[in-house]
């Protein structure tokens, strides 16, 4: 269930482009937990049908969205990460 948002009567860019990024990094968090949790599933041979790839690129989609995500925290360094702008 989504959250209602609440529009407020002047524009302010700068307070949706943080509120944006916050829900972005909360989506983020939940998509870097559910592909971990795919990848145990496969590691202990049980299948889903949220598994769409193999093994391989699962682990380099989670490697991605933890790099993303760090960087977007100002953990990580600012490489570029392969086949992403």
């Amino acid at each position: 269930m989504e959250e209602p948002v609440t529009q407020i009567p002047q524009d302010d860019w700068v307070d949706q482009d943080l509120l944006t990024r916050d829900l972005a990094g909360s989506l983020l968090e939940r998509e870097i937990e559910a592909e971990r949790d795919r990848l145990a599933r496969v590691d202990r041979g049980e299948g889903g049908d949220d598994i769409v790839m193999s093994r391989e690129d699962m682990q380099r989609r989670l490697t991605a969205m933890i790099a993303v995500r760090d960087r977007v925290r100002g953990e990580g360094r600012r490489a570029p990460l392969r086949g992403l702008p």
